[in-house]
């Protein structure tokens, strides 16, 4: 390379630096987005207010004259919810239940068409995907996911936060006892699992029994029975047991039935009980009477889970039903999300057989978490689409 070439081009490398940091100095500087406020992680850190997003769009039914009051509780998913009798409820009218959101984890509580709604706690615990409340609604426990890590809190809801103890990650199932404040919870352990009963501070702990299978869902259904539920799937028989506190006896009640699912009455004298007819390809619906031990077919094509009983009559009983349920695996397709139910709301009567329909005004619900209140005056229900809470006044 000759020198004058040379020379040109070293000049011609110095003005491209020279004009790029001219550009670096002189260019626009993009706005750069205010950070995010923190959201407050429970019960780690600091707990402060969080931003509230507007809720998301649900449709709402179209009334048309002479029909029941179905009243939208709440649009924004929800987590779990509970019903709250009149003595312990904090709004003015009996017939209110207490929800959690499931974005914020804030807890609310609401009346039976929506009036005199109330924020209960401010404390933002998001992703809760599982709760069990206490009898009276003023204790849950929870899990939820923090980041990647699974947190299972026993929780107390009072004066505007919540507040709860951590308890152990490898609790397959929770309860609370119908008649006192205890919890209960399936423990997993190398050989087996334990059932432990618990203040809901997780002390004054004694271990009521201990299996060698572990995969039960457990539940107090009354105050000296303990129920457990294997877990359902229509390619299994499915097992349910049930231990008496007072005799200390382990007793199967009904099994070897695919895709076994459980609703018990409330003074667990009774169960619904749905099956997984594997000709039909779609669930069947029973009556198990514990006492007499008598199972009646009730010609309903439903699960358990989408029926309730009565507060006040044990021979009514409320389900949401599918008149076209399309065949698939059932409960597994249902419990994924790969199977949608379209259902109508009835109520029936177990001893003369008589259906009466309910009017929902427009049939695009598939009902989950059905309940009755006390006083049997609204049915409350979650649209598991997308996560709605709804209610239906049953009294004129």
């Amino acid at each position: 390379m000759n020198k004058p070439l040379a020379i040109g081009l070293i000049i011609f490398f110095i003005l491209v630096i020279a004009v790029g940091a001219i550009w670096l100095v002189v260019r626009p500087v993009p706005e750069i987005p205010a950070p995010e406020r923190p959201i407050r992680r429970f019960p780690f850190g600091i707990f402060g207010p969080t931003e509230e997003l507007p809720p998301p769009e649900v449709e709402a039914p179209i009334l048309e004259p002479g029909k029941r009051a179905l009243t939208l509780l709440s649009a924004e998913a929800i987590s779990g919810f509970a019903i709250l009798s009149a003595k312990e409820n904090s709004t003015s009218t009996p017939a209110s239940v207490r929800f959690i959101e499931k974005r914020t984890g804030h807890v609310f509580d609401i009346g039976g068409q929506g009036e005199n709604k109330i924020r209960i706690s401010n404390t933002t615990i998001p992703k809760i995907f599982e709760v069990n409340w206490s009898p009276d609604a003023s204790k849950a426990i929870l899990k939820y996911f923090e980041g990647e890590n699974l947190r299972i809190v026993s929780a107390v809801f009072e004066a505007t936060s919540t507040t709860g103890t951590i308890l152990p990650t490898n609790i397959l199932s929770s309860t609370y006892a119908p008649h006192q404040e205890r919890i209960l919870y399936l423990l997993l352990v190398a050989d087996g699992a334990r059932t432990i009963a618990a203040d809901p501070d997780n002390t004054g702990q004694n271990e009521i029994l201990f299996s060698p299978f572990q995969e039960f869902n457990i539940t107090w259904p009354e105050r000296n029975t303990l129920s457990y539920l294997s877990r359902p799937s229509g390619i299994a028989p499915g097992f349910l047991f049930a231990y008496n506190l007072r005799a200390g006896v382990f007793n199967k009640v009904i099994g070897n039935i695919f895709g076994l699912e459980v609703r018990w009455s409330k003074d667990g004298k009774n169960l619904l009980f749905s099956g997984y007819n594997q000709n039909t390809r779609i669930p069947q619906l029973f009556l198990y009477d514990t006492r007499g031990k008598i199972s009646k077919n009730l010609q309903i094509n439903t699960f358990a889970p989408k029926c309730a009983f009565s507060e006040k009559d044990e021979n009514i009983i409320y389900c949401a039903i599918d008149a076209n349920l399309p065949p698939a695996l059932y409960p597994d397709e249902w419990l994924q999300g790969a199977i949608s139910t379209t259902d109508s709301l009835w109520k029936i009567n177990l001893e003369s057989g008589e259906k009466n329909l309910l009017d929902t005004e427009r049939k695009f619900f598939d009902i989950d978490q059905i309940s009755i209140s006390d006083d049997d005056e609204f049915l409350y229900f979650v649209d598991k689409k997308n996560g709605s809470l709804w209610s239906l006044k049953l009294s004129d």
